[in-house]
């Protein structure tokens, strides 16, 4: 069971990346911040890929966070099942940041967050909310909102 969970981080941690494929951002200074807020095993795959990959010409940057107040000015948070309780103050943050939240409760999208991991039969996949992306500043290609479970 622990390499099936690691092979879920994994395929996570490699959506996350394909994610910025599909969604635009306002212009921000320095490198492309993801953060990770709680501890997930995801944070470790995230850092392997940030070693090899750019988002468009811009490094990035993986970044485990704590609290709340440690969020700062990155453009994804991926928000820990075990840090779900915090998700109003996050998204808070989140709008005036723009900033895609990605977590992996169960409705979370119906919540706010713009991006919602889902296990489904045993298979990996992800709830995306238009609106909650639109409301955070950012906007998303239809591609990546076909390829997922629409919410709003």
């Amino acid at each position: 069971m622990h390499l099936l969970k690691a092979q879920d981080e994994k395929f996570k941690a490699i959506f996350v990346y394909n994610f910025t494929k599909y969604i635009d951002w306002p212009p921000k200074q320095g490198n492309f911040i993801i953060s990770v807020l709680g501890t997930d095993p995801i944070a470790g795959e995230l850092k392997g890929i940030a070693s090899k990959k750019k988002v468009g010409q811009t490094s990035i940057e993986v970044k485990n966070i704590r609290t709340i107040g440690d969020i700062g000015n990155c453009n994804i948070l991926y928000v820990s099942d075990s840090k779900s309780d915090a998700l109003p103050q996050v998204l808070l943050q989140a709008k005036e940041n723009n900033i895609l939240v990605i977590t992996e409760n169960k409705d979370a999208c119906k919540s706010g967050s713009c991006i919602n991991f889902v296990s489904s039969g045993g298979k990996i996949t992800y709830e995306i909310s238009k609106k909650n992306i639109e409301t955070n500043g950012l906007k998303v290609s239809g591609d990546l909102i076909q390829l997922g479970v629409l919410v709003n």
